[in-house]
């Protein structure tokens, strides 16, 4: 005789984690936001872009603060069979997710002084991160473990020969927070006076991430065929009444135990932090052959990021293969989250005195960081990294007053198996545009704005059902995103 069984303890299922993935943050100064081929221009934001052009600034001291608001969507659209069941939406296989995630203040600050040749730099920004998301409906990937539960409940009751329709109903939320504190110190030098320059730095990173929420106020529901929703009752006391109909003893005992498995679903809670901290060295070169042309590159090596744990989840998130699907979200784990090496490079050309022309490249070398998401899964090596491309138009309308515009495009070459509903990167194409306000030949602000357009990427895996079955579980992933930024800049 076949068994009917609901487990308990619900899986999580591969819940991943919001941050410690592809850390690509390049929007580094309210200055990118106007121009984004910041790399071979000399500015106090070179500090970031071009460390070593820093030194052909004049002698005295240069300052810059500002800060940067960011609003995003991190939206998913997923087909799977058994959420047909869910009694919100019943009848329906697809639905829509989405994440918004807001950061209000993304600050920034840097500090640099010149004298002769020398130049003596530090900075504060937040290199990944910056905010907290909000997941208010759940996402796909926790829902489809009670989904998937359902759908073997209903398919079951049929093999017993009983065709009771099943739904279930569940309050699924989640709510990650991320943030990449970075500190910079460094230095650099004009080897050829007003022509070649290089820079030495070191980079330090302080990391943390939170995440609460899960699974709760999980229930199965049953009726009669052809019945409106609305009018099923729980499962158990569904089961209960129908064991007492049948006469088979052995019928009659697997009802009673499917009814006792799902009388009540314990709670699948999140509520962890994870912190590390990390350093590594910055160097740069800036060749300038004259006051039209400007040539840097700048090469940050991976940093090593080792992140801990401290957590106090719920009882079902932290037993068996509940603790297993949430390896690094238990209490004590340790996990690599590197921040992967990366080159920039750029030119900056001044055909004509108020015009200047830029254009830059950026390659992320995933392949050789290591990473482990929420679940233990560490990233593909066979990744070949990512890139940017960026160009950038400065126009000088008046002495007082500089238009910018720009472009930027991001091509992210994960595999599938590195998407996750709640942390996954899709290639995009950005514009900017802003201006530079002169106060007076000491003082001036930065004004900017980028919007993002993102490529839709469709991931089909399967999802186990039973031992021997299987269904396809279907994702779009797209994003949203808006970013504006204001600095003041000063220098004496």
């Amino acid at each position: 005789m076949k068994k009917i069984f609901i487990s308990g303890a619900l899986l999580m299922g591969s819940l991943v984690m919001l941050a410690g993935g592809t850390v690509t943050n390049t929007n580094m100064s309210a200055a990118y936001l106007r121009n984004p081929a910041r790399e071979g221009a000399i500015d106090i934001d070179g500090i970031y872009y071009n460390p070593a052009g820093t030194a052909f600034l004049p002698n005295g001291i240069h300052a810059s603060v500002g800060m940067q608001t960011a609003i995003q969507e991190r939206n998913t659209k997923v087909t799977f069979e058994p959420f047909a069941l869910n009694a919100a939406h019943y009848g329906n296989s697809t639905v829509k997710y989405k994440g918004k995630a807001f950061a209000p203040v993304i600050p920034l600050a840097r500090l640099a002084y010149n004298w002769d040749r020398w130049n003596i730099q530090a900075s504060f920004n937040v290199v990944g991160g910056g905010g907290k998301c909000k997941f208010q409906d759940g996402i796909g990937l926790l829902e489809r473990v009670l989904a998937a539960k359902a759908y073997q409940l209903q398919g079951g009751l049929q093999q017993f020969g009983l065709p009771q329709k099943v739904a279930y109903s569940l309050y699924s939320d989640i709510v990650g927070e991320s943030y990449q504190f970075g500190v910079y110190v460094g230095t650099s030098y004009e080897i050829i006076k007003d022509h070649l320059a290089v820079s030495l730095g070191l980079q330090t990173v302080y990391a943390m991430n939170s995440y609460e929420g899960g699974l709760s106020s999980m229930k199965m529901l049953m009726g009669n065929p052809g019945e409106d929703i609305s009018t099923y009752i729980p499962a158990y006391n569904y089961l209960m009444a129908m064991s007492q109909q049948v006469q088979d003893p052995t019928t009659q005992a697997v009802l009673q135990a499917t009814a006792e498995s799902v009388k009540e679903i314990p709670d699948v809670l999140l509520d962890c932090t994870q912190k590390g901290f990390g350093a590594t060295p910055v160097i740069g070169i800036d060749y300038r052959l004259n006051e039209k042309l400007n040539i840097s590159a700048r090469w940050q090596f991976q940093t090593y990021l080792k992140m801990k744990t401290k957590a106090s989840n719920s009882p079902a998130a932290k037993q068996g293969e509940v603790a297993a699907q949430l390896k690094n979200a238990q209490d004590g784990e340790s996990f690599r989250s590197d921040i992967p090496g990366y080159l920039m490079t750029g030119i900056q050309y001044a055909p004509i005195k108020p015009l200047r022309l830029a254009v830059s490249y950026r390659y992320f070398d995933e392949k050789h960081a290591e990473r482990e998401n929420i679940s233990g899964l560490k990233n593909n090596k066979d990744n070949p990294g990512t890139h940017e491309v960026c160009f950038g138009l400065e126009w000088d309308i008046f002495k007082y007053l500089t238009f910018s515009c720009g472009y930027q495009g991001g091509i992210y070459q994960l595999r599938d198996k590195e998407m996750s509903d709640l942390d996954f990167q899709v290639n995009s194409n950005s514009i900017l545009m802003g201006f530079r306000v002169n106060i007076n030949d000491h003082w001036n602000i930065d004004l900017g704005y980028m919007h993002s357009f993102y490529d839709t990427r469709k991931v089909t895996t399967q999802v186990p059902i039973t031992e021997t079955a299987s269904l396809p579980y279907l994702v779009d992933f797209s994003r949203k995103n808006d970013v504006v930024g204001i600095a003041v800049n000063m220098c004496y």
